[in-house]
Order: C-alpha cells, then sequence, then structure tokens
C-alpha cells in the first residue's frame, strides 16, 4: 500500500500537470489569448490595407484615363511649372513582380501595446522547474512527517 507523502506527491504532479497542460500548453489559454490578440491585429491591418488598395487602385485609375488629372499630379509631386511638357511612356504590367507589404511587418511597434511579455517557451520552463521542486518539496515534507510520527 503506498503511503500518504506518495499520494499527495502524486496528486500534485497531476495537478501540476493540469496546470501546464490548460494554462502554458500548445491550445491552453495563454496560447489562444495571443493568438486572438495577433488574429485582431492582422484583420484591422487587413481592412486598412484594402481601403488604402482600393484608394491607390482608383487613383491609378484616373490618372490612367485622366491627362489633366496625370499633369495636376506630377506638377504636386515634381515641382513641375504650368509649361512643362509631361510624356507618358507605357509600360508593360508585369503582375507577379509586384510583392505585397505583409501586415505582420507593420505590427512591430504600435502604439497602445501592453508591456512585452516573455516569449511562451520561457514560461513553461519556468514553471516546470517551479513545479517540479515543488512536488519534491511536499514530498520530502511529507515524508518527514511521516517519520516525525513513527518515532514518537
Amino acid at each position: 500500500m503506498t503511503s500518504l507523502s506518495t499520494k499527495v506527491f502524486w496528486f500534485s504532479c497531476f495537478l501540476s500537470g493540469l496546470f501546464y497542460f490548460i494554462v502554458l500548453g500548445e491550445s491552453g489559454i495563454v496560447v489562444r489569448s495571443q493568438l486572438e490578440e495577433s488574429l485582431a491585429s492582422l484583420q484591422l491591418d487587413v481592412e486598412r490595407l484594402s481601403y488604402e488598395n482600393r484608394q491607390l487602385e482608383e487613383k491609378q485609375r484616373i490618372l490612367k484615363n485622366d491627362q489633366v488629372a496625370l499633369e495636376r499630379e506630377a506638377r504636386r509631386f515634381y515641382l513641375l511649372s504650368e509649361n512643362a511638357q509631361i510624356i507618358k511612356f507605357r509600360e508593360t504590367e508585369n503582375v507577379g513582380e509586384l510583392k505585397p507589404i505583409l501586415a505582420s511587418r507593420l505590427n512591430a511597434f504600435r502604439p497602445g501595446k501592453q508591456f512585452p511579455v516573455p516569449p511562451i517557451q520561457f514560461i513553461r520552463i519556468f514553471y516546470a522547474i517551479f513545479a517540479s521542486f515543488t512536488c519534491i518539496g511536499v514530498f520530502i515534507k511529507m515524508r518527514k512527517k511521516k517519520l516525525d510520527f513513527s518515532n514518537n
């Protein structure tokens, strides 16, 4: 028959393992909250970038078809005089050359973000060490109590 100290040791190991898998595991609460937070920020970036993309496509369509708008834009950015002539060259469209801007790169420094949280791997390692020492300490403490009762 197992002693009380062994039962308490295994029970504390079970509780610490259960806490690890529920909170710190691959599908635990911490990882899910981080993923939900990053998903929300990525969705915000996607909406913002799609709106910006529509604006730029509209502007490109206008500049492609309207010579007056093209001259106005060129004067605005290149500081051309009123009597300067603008020569428009036709280019072949290479869709494959366009590289999209990834929203994850824009996410590096976002205002209003909370303090940085250490990576989940460090938290897991720290918790495993802490739980191991706690379980061993409980086992030793319970064994000493057993020895104290047997000596009396």
